[in-house]
């Protein structure tokens, strides 16, 4: 039996692409095995968002080969998408292909094997508007599914790099939609996962539909939880605050991107959203639903960012009951406007701004678990952890270690005991 280990870097969408390869591979009958063992293809699903993630997916590229030299050394994501020939310089690489490639990766490695592909092939996502499926039916056990409803970003952000790396925006149709969330209820999946590159641009191309009417519909399906991946601050429509705090099939958590709390560093980025506006969205959503758990991004040392434009991001965020935080530093892309911009920001001042307000979000994180002690909280089983022990994801995105073993997918409710430092660290008893 031929065997298989994968590598994955970057965003939620390439660790759910990842899945979704595996299954692909297991289907074709090869064993899934751990990237530090040996194996007969390594994929490196990449990441280009920073020149850190370039650099981490070169790394990954070498310890593959050094780990079975006649190996066959795949390469595959944002990177090699956005930026192959920089790959093709990396002489470990065996097969470089894009994005569109994952989703018939196992066909395409087989024919490079065989000696019929070059070793580069990359077709572009921008040469075709083709929506290609992603229904993950065996992640995390039973207990949560994750089905893309939409793909591509042309928002052009200056610092982003992901709409040359994603593609045009294309949306799965609405009873497509519906029809496969319903045969994923009916399969026994307790929790569904809604994703995209640019989520809250579902349905453009479809009169008199939105992600808000897609939510809508859906929830009036006997499903137990609905989820929704990150969705940017202006897709947040009156209808879509409405549909979403409005049923308790929705999850109480919400991923809205800050980037910064500055309204001229917004503006240089192109985000077309004020701090004010931020704020408005979050504090309606936690009006109506005040246990919401509120995760975001924030860039900083974005190209000439003052002290004054980083206190102002401060300042929002502190003011915020944010539940998380992720936190990065600027990195000049090629390809973007933002790479034509003087970068006044020293690397160490970045460097320090991060750590700032990382220190800050695990401290928001600490204090948003901590409101939830002893109370009892509706969540979905994952999996087990040994000893006995299961681990569980609560409606407001709380993981916490569970007392004793259950099966993945079932439904419970925890009394949640303990929280640690980190964000997995928290400990709870089944009551019912």
């Amino acid at each position: 039996m031929k065997r298989v280990a994968f590598y994955t870097l970057g965003c939620k969408m390439n660790f759910h692409e990842t899945a979704y390869m595996e299954e692909r591979f297991k289907e074709a009958g090869y064993k899934i095995v751990p990237f530090s063992e040996e194996a007969d293809v390594y994929v490196i699903n990449t990441c280009t968002v920073t020149s850190v993630a370039d650099s981490k997916s070169r790394k990954a590229i070498r310890r593959a080969k050094s780990r079975n030299p006649n190996a066959l050394v795949v390469v595959t994501g944002c990177y090699s998408e956005v930026y192959p020939e920089e790959v093709e310089k990396v002489k470990e690489a065996d097969f470089i292909t894009g994005n569109v490639e994952k989703f018939n990766i196992v066909d395409l490695v087989e024919r490079r094997l065989k000696g019929e592909l070059p070793r580069t092939y990359v077709k572009g996502v921008w040469k075709e508007k083709i929506f290609y499926p992603l229904t993950i039916r065996h992640y995390e056990g039973k207990s949560r599914a994750f089905l893309k409803v939409q793909q591509g970003c042309e928002l052009f952000c200056t610092y982003c790099i992901i709409p040359k790396a994603r593609g045009r925006m294309v949306s799965l149709p609405p009873e497509e939609v519906l029809r496969q969330v319903k045969e994923l209820v009916d399969s026994g999946y307790k929790e569904i996962v809604l994703t995209g590159t640019h989520l809250g641009a579902y349905g453009r191309e479809f009169p008199g539909w939105s992600l808000a009417r897609l939510v809508e519909e859906i929830v009036k399906l006997p499903l137990y939880r609905l989820r929704l991946s990150s969705v940017e601050p202006i897709e947040f429509t009156p209808h879509l605050i409405d549909v979403v705090t409005g049923s308790e099939k929705v999850a109480s958590h919400f991923h809205i991107p800050l980037q910064s709390g500055s309204r001229t560093v917004l503006e240089r980025m192109k985000r077309r959203y004020s701090p004010e506006d931020y704020v408005k969205v979050v504090e309606e959503i936690l009006k109506r639903r005040p246990d919401s758990c509120i995760g975001t991004d924030v860039m900083v040392g974005f190209p000439g960012e003052t002290e004054e434009e980083f206190k102002e991001t401060l300042e929002l965020v502190e003011s915020l009951p944010f539940g998380y935080l992720h936190v990065f530093p600027y990195s000049k892309r090629k390809g973007t406007v933002a790479a034509k911009l003087k970068d006044s920001v020293p690397p160490e001042v970045k460097k320090e701004r991060a750590s700032v307000l990382r220190e800050i979000g695990k401290e928001k994180s600490l204090e948003y678990r901590r409101r939830f002690l002893g109370r009892e909280l509706p969540a979905v089983v994952l999996s087990e952890v040994g000893g006995g022990k299961s681990t569980a994801l609560t409606d407001n995105y709380i993981r916490v270690i569970l007392d004793r073993r259950f099966e993945p997918g079932k439904v419970v409710k925890v009394r949640l005991k303990e929280v640690g430092q980190k964000r997995e660290e928290n400990y709870g008893e089944v009551v019912s």
